[in-house]
């Protein structure tokens, strides 16, 4: 005799008034898969190679590559294990790099290379994951799905066999709360914009950025279906997000029984309250939320769900009971969790199903949180990095221990039951060399030669053995690359990006500071050695400005110089207040802007950096003018205030061509000039004032509609370098010193 227990009569309920919603993915062949991806990333030379399916390796993927009948053959256990193979074929045997939105290199040779001997890679991990939440804020909020279509075969390529996807699920939030009398208006009203949904969906903001139209909602749901049947046909598992209590306003209104608790405010931000997942009502509300995450994207294997997040609070909740009522609810699944600040909470962790849970070790690259923590009792883990935080673009990290750390750990005896690794950046399109090297470990035992891996590299991204790249790549690795921990990445910021303020605030009370009055980002490094690595990147240019990772990179380390500079010049022009020299203060104030519009000009060579191409995708997804405008609106906010309110301002600053000649040149321009006119007029200057104006300069900007804004690339990338480093490089290379006249 079978019985049915109340949670599963409640979701067969559910389902049956649910049947014709149920989204119809269609299911590719994985061999038809990798075929497709082939044609996609070299659709001259596809016809060269063939496709063939293997077993896996005692339960890990695997793949190879070998030479028969005047084809490329590409093995493996999965469509993604085929695009690996091929990804290591161009890498190793074309010299070709594809990197992570930061430029390309895919100029193959006429005839393809042989390869001599089947080569067979085994990989060591069960996991290899993509994607913080934050990702799908600064990154992909407005995409398309051609981007999504690149970024597929990119996770493929790398190994990817694990990746969050949140695209759609207002429409899961929608169908879920209607089984409990709330109208398609009043959710589309209570789930944030797409910019802002990853902090929606981490508990920590409600009822921002809209109301969102059914229309936009319905086109970012087929999105959503699209993206996670691409996944599942390349072989990678989709992770949805889970349920652990969210509830919109008024639920104990309507649910008088019912436990709630408030969660409080995150970043002056109201979070929604959360249903006590001990209630009994916890499980109707958490059976209809699968039931539409079946319904509409054909449910998950994986659910990541992080309950108190950043603060949330546990006031009257049993968190292990709670934790136990979360994962009971996913009905089999894994439950994913993000080890950040004090998530996952110890007592929660420990009472789980070890066996149906998975923790991402967020920061490793700062703090290995499995040695801090026990190696998460038991738990299976991921090593996993950030780097990037808010899309800043400041380069730098710890290149060696992003190649060192997962070897490290995969070969530690005491790793516990480490699964695997993870690339959970807050955005892409930075620092590319970070991540390639990260990703290989996919595939691999033992860290690499980090200098033969820098020579390698250089080639691939450039198309050629040339010493002056590998000069420069060696002088990147000792600079910019060699960070010390703790590297309080996301504490700092360039002056060209930040809020000016005449005194910078000091260790240790930074952390008490809120982020836009944290200290500007001052070089570890010399910065006359990175002036150097620019100079022999120049000199590379007649051999590999065919390459566009080339191009990239070029801009990228110029753009650097330029925003280390504009650390010194704040340095002089808050000296040339102190000592009330007004000639001094209008000279350096024409160079701090000068520099700036000289930025603008540079970035705006690269697609990538273009404010214009940000708003122009986010304008799309409106379904009428006024949507349009608040989707503008919202992706002017995400990048500058971030909100409204006065929280995180400058949290992801860029410096991308538009930002930097609009927002940021006007920013410094109202606070140079109230400066210039305090000495001219030998009055104090009032910073309170200026500050007072400088923000409502701020918000009055993200209302904006008016801005033409460039989409396209403009100018040559090398001349453009060579004209900013004759005019800046001397002053660039001086000892940091604040130097007076």
């Amino acid at each position: 005799m079978i019985r049915i227990g109340r949670l599963s009569r409640f979701v067969l309920f559910v389902l049956a008034g649910n049947l014709l919603s149920a989204a119809e993915i269609p299911q590719t062949s994985a061999t038809e898969a990798a075929r497709g991806f082939i044609e996609r990333i070299l659709p001259q030379q596809a016809n060269r190679f063939a496709v063939e399916m293997i077993p896996a390796d005692n339960g890990q993927d695997v793949f190879e590559i070998e030479c028969r009948d005047d084809k490329i053959v590409l093995r493996g256990d999965n469509a993604a294990a085929i695009a690996s193979a091929l990804n290591l074929y161009l890498k190793q045997f074309c010299h070709c790099d594809i990197s992570w939105n930061c430029g390309d290199q895919l100029n193959l040779p006429y005839r393809l290379p042989g390869v001599p001997d089947k080569i067979r890679v085994v990989s060591p991990h069960q996991f290899r994951y993509a994607y913080n939440f934050c990702t799908y804020g600064y990154t992909m909020a407005w995409w398309d799905w051609p981007k999504w279509e690149h970024e597929l075969d990119f996770l493929a390529m790398n190994g990817i066999n694990l990746a969050l996807v949140i695209e759609g699920q207002e429409s899961v939030w929608i169908q879920t709360f209607k089984k409990f009398g709330y109208s398609d208006d009043a959710i589309r009203n209570w789930v944030v914009d797409p910019a802002h949904l990853p902090w929606f969906e981490m508990d920590n903001m409600e009822s921002y950025g809209g109301p969102l139209s059914p229309q936009l909602v319905s086109r970012r749901l087929a999105l959503g279906q699209k993206i996670i049947s691409r996944m599942r046909e390349l072989g990678i598992e989709p992770v949805l997000p889970g349920y652990y209590g969210m509830l919109p306003p008024d639920f104990q209104k309507i649910f008088h029984n019912a436990n709630v608790h408030s969660q409080g405010a995150w970043v002056k931000l109201k979070r929604p309250d959360i249903l006590d997942p001990t209630d009994p009502m916890f499980e109707k509300v958490a059976a209809a939320f699968y039931v539409a995450q079946q319904n509409l994207f054909g449910g998950a294997k994986y659910y990541d769900a992080d309950p108190f997040h950043e603060g949330g609070s546990t006031t009257n909740i049993d968190v292990a009971a709670a934790g136990c009522a979360i994962q009971n609810a996913m009905g089999g699944a894994t439950w994913v969790l993000q080890s950040w600040q004090k998530n996952p909470r110890q007592q929660m962790l420990d009472a789980l199903d070890k066996n149906k849970t998975l923790v991402l070790d967020l920061y490793g690259e700062d703090h290995e949180n499995w040695r801090l923590r026990n190696n998460f009792n038991g738990a299976p883990w991921l090593w996993c990095a950030i780097n990037c935080f808010g899309g800043n673009m400041k380069i730098g990290g710890r290149l060696a221990w992003m190649a060192q750390g997962p070897a490290n750990a995969l070969n530690d005896p005491n790793k516990g039951r480490m699964s695997g690794v993870g690339a959970l950046m807050e955005a892409t399109g930075v620092n590319p060399a970070l991540w390639e090297v990260l990703l290989e470990n996919a595939w691999r035992t033992n860290a690499p030669d980090l200098k033969t891996w820098l020579n390698d590299y250089a080639q691939r991204r450039y198309g050629a053995e040339i010493p002056a790249a590998e000069q420069a790549w060696a002088i990147l690795a000792e600079t910019v690359y060699d960070e010390p921990p703790p590297s309080n990445e996301h504490t700092v910021k360039p002056a060209v990006c930040s809020r000016p303020i005449l005194q910078q605030p000091t260790l240790p009370a930074i952390m008490e500071q809120p982020i836009q009055n944290r200290p500007i980002a001052k070089a570890h490094y010399d910065p006359a050695r990175l002036v150097e690595a620019w100079k022999l990147l120049l000199a590379t240019a007649p051999q590999a400005k065919s390459s566009d990772g080339f191009q990239f990179d070029l801009c990228d380390v110029g753009r650097q110089v330029l925003a280390n500079l504009s650390a010194r010049y704040n340095d002089q022009i808050a000296a040339a207040c102190k000592a009330r020299d007004a000639r001094q203060l209008r000279k350096l104030s024409d160079k701090m802007l000068g520099l700036i519009r000289d930025m603008d000009e540079l970035t705006g060579t690269r697609r990538e950096w273009l404010l214009g191409v940000w708003i122009s995708d986010a304008r799309r997804w409106g379904a009428s003018r006024a949507e349009k405008k608040l989707c503008e609106r919202n992706a002017r906010e995400l990048l500058t205030t971030w909100t409204r309110h006065d929280n995180i301002t400058d949290y992801a600053n860029r410096q991308w061509n538009g930002l930097l000649g609009d927002f940021y040149f006007h920013r410094w321009e109202i606070w140079l000039k109230a400066l210039n006119d305090s000495l001219k007029k030998n009055t104090p200057f009032d910073e309170t004032a200026t500050r007072a104006e400088i923000r409502d300069w701020e918000i009055s900007w993200t209302r904006k509609t008016n801005g033409h804004f460039q989409t396209e690339p403009r100018g040559d990338a090398v001349a453009i370098s060579q004209k900013l480093f004759e005019k800046y490089a001397a002053d660039a290379s001086r000892p940091l010193t604040v130097e007076m006249k």
